[in-house]
């Protein structure tokens, strides 16, 4: 890929912001890379880690700033969460790239990290079993499925806001939505997330749980796989090889997933890696909510995807053993 490419980089002092800053700048240290940091000293601190970020100092609420930024941008990466404001600015700043070329013949210029959770209908009751009637959601054949859900969902607004919006300004935005992530962060600063917050519990319980039969299922993928297939996808959209076959917009979500993976199976895996007496405990979903507010959620529910399109465009998962990455670096992840 030419290095004369200017990336704009939200997020970059994040868990998967931070990787897939380290994992772009060390597949091509010649690009040029602009992060948006809040801090000066941890701007200066990250460019001296890697020699071709320029740091640009402000926030998310720094739409003025956004919005020039992404102006001068080839490709912007937003890794910073569901911030419909920041987004919009950004979509404006490469629509004034674009000099009124529709997003399909201008090809993707905005990924903007999401997740499976909008797919979560919690109208129902959190019951921790999977649902013997569910299969997995593709990106290809759910597609339209997928960016239809009740506005109410979680990321659910937020995805369906950017693509409104980038389809109203002739801009090309990719979602990429990541399973369940494993293994440790790969940037300089943040290393770990809410995975940790599981194993916390049951060291203080003393014994691992579930939320009801603990068969509720979550696809996965390592947080390195994550900073690789948002590479991937960035080159693939830069490529005048490739252009045309990086979907944007309505065709624009991509899953990103190696592997299912059970909240009962985990607990087992973490009962022997303790070296925990007790069997695995039964709880109620209001239960695990007392534990962590989200803790309803993240262990009684689940969803499965399928990466098809990723597939397609020849990409596969590298780390595809989760308990090597529940593991790694002594981590305690689950």
């Amino acid at each position: 890929m030419p290095t004369e490419y200017n990336i704009f980089l939200t997020g970059a002092t994040g868990f998967a912001g931070g990787t897939i800053l380290d994992c772009l700048a060390k597949v091509h240290p010649d690009i040029r890379i602009k992060a948006l940091i809040r801090q000066e000293e941890v701007a200066k601190e990250l460019e001296s880690v890697y020699p071709n970020l320029t740091a640009v100092v402000g926030d998310l609420a720094s739409l003025p700033l956004l919005k020039s930024t992404a102006a001068e941008a080839d490709f912007v990466i937003h890794a910073g969460g569901d911030d419909i404001p920041a987004l919009c600015a950004m979509i404006h700043g490469l629509a004034s790239r674009n000099r009124g070329s529709d997003a399909e013949s201008h090809g993707p210029q905005l990924l903007s990290l999401t997740g499976p959770r909008s797919l979560i209908d919690l109208s129902k009751p959190i019951t921790g079993s999977l649902d013997p009637k569910s299969r997995p959601w593709s990106d290809i054949t759910d597609a339209q499925r997928i960016l239809s859900v009740p506005e109410d969902r979680i990321h659910a607004d937020a995805d369906q806001a950017i693509i409104a919006h980038s389809k109203s300004r002739g801009v090309g935005t990719i979602l990429v939505s990541p399973g369940q992530l494993w293994g440790q962060g790969k940037g300089h600063l943040k290393k770990e997330r809410h995975a940790a917050f599981y194993y916390a519990a049951v060291k203080s319980r003393g014994r691992a749980f579930v939320v009801g039969d603990g068969t509720a299922t979550w696809s996965w993928t390592s947080i390195g796989d994550l900073g690789d297939a948002v590479v991937f996808l960035m080159e693939q959209s830069l490529s005048e090889e490739f252009q045309g076959r990086v979907g944007v917009n309505d065709k624009g979500y991509y899953f990103v997933s190696s592997g299912d993976l059970s909240m009962i199976e985990r607990a087992k895996a973490v009962t022997e890696r303790l070296g925990l007496r007790e069997g695995v405990e039964s709880i109620s979903a209001a239960a695990a909510k007392e534990i962590h507010p989200f803790g309803h959620i993240m262990w009684g529910c689940g969803e499965r995807v399928r990466a098809d399109k990723l597939a397609e465009l020849g990409w596969r998962p590298k780390d595809l053993d989760w308990k090597a990455l529940m593991e790694e670096h002594g981590g305690e992840r689950a």
